[in-house]
């Protein structure tokens, strides 16, 4: 479904949840192929600093080959 990069190179797959955003730091990104998929997982980003009260960003970007959602602060 997605890849998780992190910045400093370590690539990973959490398991059991749908979506790593606890696991990521400023700089790492979620790789996803598909535009809904990626739509879906940069709302449920949002949602998730919402909810947890978090002054944390996330951006979506048009990348070779699909899209990355990468956590910027």
């Amino acid at each position: 479904m997605y890849t998780l990069e992190k910045s400093n190179g370590e690539v990973a797959c959490p398991d059991r949840v749908r979506y790593p955003f606890s696991a990521m730091g400023v700089g790492d990104n979620l790789f996803i192929h598909d535009f809904k998929k990626a739509e879906s997982a940069r709302v449920a980003a949002i949602q998730f600093v919402k909810r947890n009260h978090l002054g944390w960003k996330f951006s979506l970007r048009k990348m070779d080959g699909g899209w990355r959602i990468f956590r910027t602060g």
